[in-house]
């Protein structure tokens, strides 16, 4: 038995490419998985081979899953271009050997989920079989494709509550508070009251007592308060007039004008 084998590079991405030998009674479902698991392509919603000409134009086509097509193609019975609806083969049902017409026969395989990618496919070589070897398998990988970054899932937003602030209570008046009217005097704590208040003034108004260092070391004769001094010599001024000499005591202070070179 022979084995197809096949070279896959991407449309996108020039240094992508995979090698993959498969038996021609393996089917495309087949081809599929070991051509996905090969560039790591995941989450796959749709995905599809062509069968093409010598340019990459595409012809039948062979889907992963059972889906309706419109097709617009001319009809030359009736002169015109009309719409056909179709379901295409499935992978799971269709084998390669059935769709290989050239020796280097091209496919276009289409990759439709989280990532969309396009690869051209060509059948480059038939080996014979390496009978203890399990197919479909990678033999030759290159390159990878670049993954689009992951998502961010989306949360609803939570509605916002709004808040609810309580009414404060009015504090109540002065007046309802305290009535003065209800308030009843003590007579006998205002009279200690009073008494306290008196000892306190006498207190006050008492002479303040001497320091006893100060009387141990002059005596109360000799200690004098701020200003005495002053007041003493001026009462010993005030006595001039009491002389009865004037003229000699004019005489005896007027020396004090003379200069020491003087005498």
């Amino acid at each position: 038995m022979f084995i197809y084998q096949f070279r896959i590079t991407c449309e996108e991405h020039d240094g992508f490419l995979r090698e993959i030998e498969i038996q021609p009674n393996q089917t495309f479902l087949e081809f599929h998985h070991t051509l996905t698991e090969s560039a790591e392509l995941l989450h796959c919603e749709r995905a599809s081979f062509f069968m093409t000409d010598k340019k990459y134009i595409k012809d039948k086509e062979i889907s992963l899953k059972a889906e309706k097509r419109h097709i617009r193609k001319y009809d030359e019975d009736l002169d015109k271009v009309i719409t056909e609806s179709l379901t295409p083969p499935l992978m799971k049902t269709e084998k390669l050997k059935n769709y290989i017409e050239d020796p280097h026969q091209k496919m276009i395989y289409e990759f439709i989920g989280r990532d969309t990618f396009s690869f051209h496919i060509e059948l480059f070589r038939i080996l014979p079989s390496e009978g203890f070897s399990s197919y479909p398998r990678c033999t030759k990988r290159i390159g990878e494709l670049p993954k689009k970054a992951e998502q961010p899932v989306t949360v609803a937003d939570v509605p916002v509550i709004p808040k609810v602030v309580a009414p404060k209570a009015p504090m109540p008046k002065l007046e309802e508070l305290v009535k003065f009217g209800d308030i009843v005097e003590n007579e006998q704590e205002l009279a200690v009251i009073e008494s306290n208040l008196d000892g306190l003034l006498d207190e006050s108004v008492s002479e303040p007592a001497y320091d006893n260092d100060v009387a141990e070391a002059g005596g109360m004769e000799d200690y004098l308060y701020e200003g005495q001094e002053e007041a003493e010599e001026d009462e010993k001024l005030g006595h001039i007039e009491d002389y009865d000499d004037i003229e000699n005591l004019d005489k005896r202070l007027s020396g004090f004008d003379q200069t020491s070179n003087d005498y």
